[in-house]
């Protein structure tokens, strides 16, 4: 999580909440939520990972027949959507939280 966030704050984007191990996150333009998943992708394709992880299928190195690195550690799966939301400040939280079928959509974006 702690790459996420830093990566979120990087790129002008607004964490909205998290939904299990779901982040739902708001960009102000569409540049900004393709280069924080392209970074994403890369810094955790770069992190340290325990050898129990990388001992797993899912969490194993692959590599192409050149050498390159493909995967490596937690695999994450990023989906973007441009829409417009209705924004709504929520009583409890005080933060944003943004409603609308854009939002809807999305949510089941993969």
């Amino acid at each position: 999580n702690t790459v996420v966030r830093s990566l979120i704050a990087r790129h002008s984007g607004y964490e909205v909440k998290t939904i299990g191990d779901s982040f739902f996150v708001v960009f102000p333009e569409l540049l900004n939520a393709v280069r924080f998943s392209t970074k994403l992708q890369l810094q955790l394709l770069r992190a340290s990972w325990p050898a129990s992880l990388l001992e797993q299928p899912d969490g194993s190195k692959e590599v192409d027949n050149d050498g390159t690195v493909l995967w490596c550690g937690l695999r994450v799966r990023v989906g973007i959507h441009v829409g417009s939301a209705r924004v709504e400040v929520s009583p409890d939280t005080l933060r944003a939280d943004y409603f609308g079928p854009a939002v809807n959509f999305a949510a089941r974006v993969e």
